[in-house]
């Protein structure tokens, strides 16, 4: 597609600077040349488009867009030029705007799915890398006998510990494989190799030649953000997950303190007054126990139906205020099925659900734009628990305590679960746990302890759980903080994180800030 796009530009009188050619690539045909028509039609006079030169016709560029159904990538790119005026925002607010929604068409999968999924995700996390101007960079293929220094962009297909203690990759691109030795004496550059999994996508600074390449350096594609979002209203984003409704566990008064608190019935003054402002309420799966997950569950549950849990958990959110915006996505336990991407909650098991008409029920993951263009990641995180088996560092350091350090490797490799057979998957024709739209905020589950970070100015938020310690947490050694509820103001960035475990008595209240370095 790259050389179609240069000899239509060469036709049209102009070139592309190497960014925005970039970009290019990543958008449909059809987008693609609709943006070349645009910029012949406006008639800048430089021979070379940069981004800068988009800003001088970027009004009829949105406008062009405006209400189309567009890739992603070219999502990601036009938001780079709408206006955040008050104007502006003030008819936006309120908004949810589901930017990014995987879909996955039942029929029967084949090998050549699987392929398709790999060299999908190949292509787009190359393309990020490729951002990064990285120095000699070429293909396996054209590395000869010649010793040199090279910069490849592979996937990592085998690792392996050699009896010296170095660490030796088995790498492939598309064009060929091959094996390249982390000396352990180059300390910086095996402690980033410690971490390396199966299947990842970097790039790799390397010395040698075709019979065996020496690393230098190791480069992850990096999700990260110029600078942190703010929006004009004063306005805040409250993050739960893991109900766990109609388990015999599942911990109802103190939810329903939690709806109280939103309704402006409880807590003091100033908790009335934050209460007031939330606008939104992100809800980050395993919404109900669900039925047959484990041996013997059926003992634990008030509530034996799918019909039935989720009555319980929309008769709850039936209570909260109807101008808060409810944002809804599936987990493990909910009743879809387990692979990722999921889909949405059907109205077959949940039709209560869909009486609400303040709710919005997307699929897992989805990224979904909210007043002051903040994008927001949703992830329930069933890869979390294979991220802190493969990882040492945070295994034997922390286990399963900060579930927010998995989510920076997320954003690290630009991708939820990388390692196949990490967690169950289903193939797509495009890989739909890239992390390609970068969000402003990555909201998680499944841990059943709060925690808040950043990353690369991103913020990282992990939603504590509504439900008690279960005997298989007992087991494993996981020790849940439930009924907690971090807030989120998108205008000052302030982060509260409210405590509902008491149930009868005050709001506990603490600074995000220091829950997690």
């Amino acid at each position: 597609m790259v050389s179609e796009i240069l000899q239509a530009c060469m036709k049209k009188g102009f070139l592309l600077d190497k960014e925005v050619l970039g970009y290019l690539e990543g958008f449909r045909s059809d987008e693609a040349e609709n943006i070349l028509n645009i910029i012949e039609a406006s008639g800048v006079p430089e021979r070379v488009i940069s981004l800068k030169s988009f800003s001088k016709f970027s009004d009829k560029l949105v406008a062009f867009f405006e209400g189309k159904e567009l890739s992603p990538k070219l999502l990601e790119f036009l938001s780079k030029f709408k206006k955040n005026d008050n104007k502006n925002q003030k008819k936006e607010r309120g908004k949810v705007k589901l930017l990014a929604a995987p879909a996955f068409k039942q029929r029967k999968i084949t090998v050549e799915d699987f392929v398709q999924h790999f060299r999908s995700r190949f292509e787009v996390l190359r393309k990020a890398l490729e951002l990064r101007n990285l120095e000699n960079l070429t293909s396996l293929r054209k590395i000869g006998y010649s010793k040199g220094n090279y910069t490849i962009i592979v996937s990592v297909f085998d690792k392996r510990i050699t009896k010296s203690k170095n660490i030796i990759f088995e790498v492939e691109d598309l064009s060929g494989r091959a094996t390249v030795l982390v000396n352990r004496n180059r300390k910086d550059v095996f402690e980033v190799a410690r971490n390396v999994l199966l299947d990842d996508i970097i790039a790799i600074n390397v010395s040698g030649n075709n019979e065996i390449l020496f690393a230098n350096e190791i480069f992850y594609p990096e999700a990260r953000l110029d600078e942190k979002r703010r929006s004009e209203f004063d306005e805040y984003v409250a993050f739960v997950s893991d109900f766990h409704g109609g388990s015999t566990m599942f911990l109802e008064k103190n939810l329903l303190r939690f709806v109280k608190w939103l309704n402006g019935e409880l807590g003091d003054s100033k908790q009335k007054e934050m209460a007031g402002k939330v606008r939104y309420l992100f809800i980050v799966g395993d919404n109900i126990d669900g039925i047959n997950h484990y041996p013997g569950q059926e003992k634990y549950l008030v509530e034996k139906t799918s019909h039935g849990q989720y009555g319980v958990v929309s008769r709850i959110l039936k209570l909260i205020r109807k101008d808060i915006k409810m944002v809804m996505c599936p987990g493990q336990h909910d009743s879809v099925w387990v692979g990722e991407p999921q889909p949405v909650i059907s109205e077959k098991w949940a039709p209560s659900l869909y009486e609400i008409e303040n709710l919005y029920l997307v699929p897992n993951p989805s990224v979904v734009e909210i007043d002051g263009g903040f994008k927001v990641l949703m992830y329930h995180g069933a890869s979390i628990n294979r991220f802190i088996d493969e990882i040492t560092d945070i295994r034997i350091k922390y286990g399963h305590t900060r579930p927010a350090l998995v989510v920076k490797e997320f954003l690290k490799r630009r991708h939820l679960a990388p390692m196949h057979g990490m967690m169950d998957y289903v193939p797509c024709e495009k890989d739909s746990l890239v992390v390609e739209i970068i969000p402003d905020i990555i909201v998680t589950g499944d841990q059943h302890r709060v925690e808040v970070s950043t990353y690369n100015n991103i913020l990282i938020v992990a939603s504590s759980c509504w439900q008690s310690i279960t005997p298989f947490e007992e087991k494993v050694g996981n020790v849940p903080d439930p009924c907690k509820v971090p807030i989120f103001n998108l205008k000052t960035r302030e982060i509260k994180i409210l405590d509902f475990s008491d149930e009868a008595g005050a709001i506990g209240l603490e600074n995000g800030k220091t829950v997690s370095s």
